[in-house]
């Protein structure tokens, strides 16, 4: 019974201590304090293929504004997607082979997917792809090539579910100038 009492007596007083009014009476409200505004991190802080690009590059020449990226690195291959924070489509991957004995007439035969488009003006050789919708997301739009420093690159655009071809059509001018600014002679 005591310690019912104890119990009951804490109650009694955190509703004592707690700013309980009468009815006449009108609670004080604060205002939480403004959060700080997140900062953006670099794309090239991610490492791996990150490093080839960031944020502004992609907005001028795609016309998109990603707020996130991660990489990873396999064996000779580095790769990079960035995406917005709040969305898990539209994203935009990279991935670079390092190096490759490839020639241009090589990747054009055996690395060009079968219904794409060669592109010229682009590496050593290129071309353009587009991806059926599968699980969750909606077409993409690829462009690989064979930069000048003999690496294998490429760029995929994926869409959400539901977009419509001619609206992933938009992207491709934009997406070549993004291919075009990644492909130096340095690689």
């Amino acid at each position: 019974m005591p310690t019912r009492l104890a119990v009951l007596g804490a109650v009694v007083m955190l509703f004592a201590v707690s700013g309980c009014t009468a009815d006449n009476e009108t609670a004080a409200i604060v205002e939480p304090a403004p959060s700080e505004s997140a900062v953006e991190i670099p794309a090239a802080a991610a490492g791996g293929a990150c490093i080839l690009w960031d944020y502004d590059l992609i907005q001028q020449t795609v016309g998109i504004r990603f707020e996130v990226a991660a990489s990873d690195q396999v064996d000779d291959t580095s790769s990079c997607v960035v995406q917005k924070t709040d969305e898990p489509w539209p994203d935009l991957s990279l991935s670079v082979v390092e190096t490759t004995k490839a020639n241009a007439e090589v990747f054009l035969e055996e690395r060009m997917p079968a219904k794409a488009a060669k592109l010229k003006g682009l590496g050593r050789a290129g071309y353009r792809a587009y991806g059926q919708p599968a699980g969750e997301h909606g077409i993409s739009t690829e462009i690989g090539w064979l930069s000048e420093a003999k690496q294998l690159q490429t760029l995929r655009l994926t869409f959400p579910k539901g977009t419509p071809a001619a609206e992933v059509k938009k992207f491709d001018a934009g997406l070549l100038d993004l291919a075009k600014a990644l492909s130096t002679t340095n690689g």
